[in-house]
């Protein structure tokens, strides 16, 4: 189900997230970044998943909540679900699909450009409806959290699965994805680490050249030391893509 279907986090969850901050993985010193609190003031987001995951898993509920603690309104954020958990193996094409009719829902729902932060395969579903399908009209900017921009040697042991078959490097899909240029029109930033143990080599989660420089819009960020799942909770991580929403 996705975050907008969810009108109040249940006790349980809030429980588990004021445990998370007890443990030392709270918003302390995120309040303040990228300079805003008001939420009017922000475009919605849209949290997409990646390749087995769902937005039932916990590490969606303390991204919502550390926005929301910096100003964000709970209506303006949204997790997309794609699926159950260990199901999402189909490709990031059939995936763009339902990215692109929820982007275009949310932009008229607050009239407004939408922000995507996705992780891992969420980010090929996301660019693939931007590039291919014109979803870049409904967004401002797109952060990708270990997305294997090209590919990744570990998809070998899910080739099995067409998502698997499309994050294998120089796959059909990655070489029609990479074909040059990013959408003119939105801001990329990929965040990646050298501690990611799905995507070998570990740079393969950068947008690669010559797309990276098509547009000025476009970056690549180096977060050190953090793990895959840990890209999509990391409080660290969080304060370096912050600054980059709209």
């Amino acid at each position: 189900m996705a975050h907008d279907s969810i009108p109040n986090r249940s006790a349980t969850r809030r429980t588990f997230l004021t445990g998370l901050a007890a443990a030392g993985v709270s918003t302390v010193g995120v309040t303040g970044v990228g300079g805003r609190t008001a939420g009017n003031d922000r475009n919605p987001i849209l949290m997409v998943h990646g390749f087995l995951d769902s937005g039932e898993t916990p590490w969606w509920d303390l991204t919502t909540y550390r926005l929301e603690e910096i100003g964000y309104d709970e209506s303006q954020l949204s997790v997309l679900s794609l699926g159950a958990l260990a199901t999402t193996v189909d490709s990031p094409k059939v995936y763009a699909g339902e990215v692109a009719s929820r982007l275009e829902s949310i932009s008229a729902t607050h009239d407004s450009a939408v922000d995507i932060i996705a992780h891992s395969m969420g980010g090929l579903d996301s660019r693939w409806a931007i590039e291919k399908m014109g979803a870049n009209e409904y967004v401002d900017s797109l952060i990708t959290l270990g997305t294997p921009h090209q590919g990744t040697y570990v998809a070998y042991l899910a080739y099995i699965t067409p998502g698997g078959r499309t994050m294998v490097p120089n796959s059909e899909f990655l070489q029609a994805l990479n074909d040059g240029q990013l959408a003119a029109d939105v801001n990329y930033t990929a965040i990646w680490s050298n501690l990611d143990a799905l995507i070998t080599p570990d740079e393969f989660a950068t947008l690669p050249e010559p797309e990276a420089s098509s547009i000025s819009t476009a970056q690549n960020v180096f977060v050190p030391y953090k793990g895959h799942i840990q890209l999509s909770f990391d409080r660290e991580v969080f304060e370096t893509y912050v600054p980059h929403l709209g």
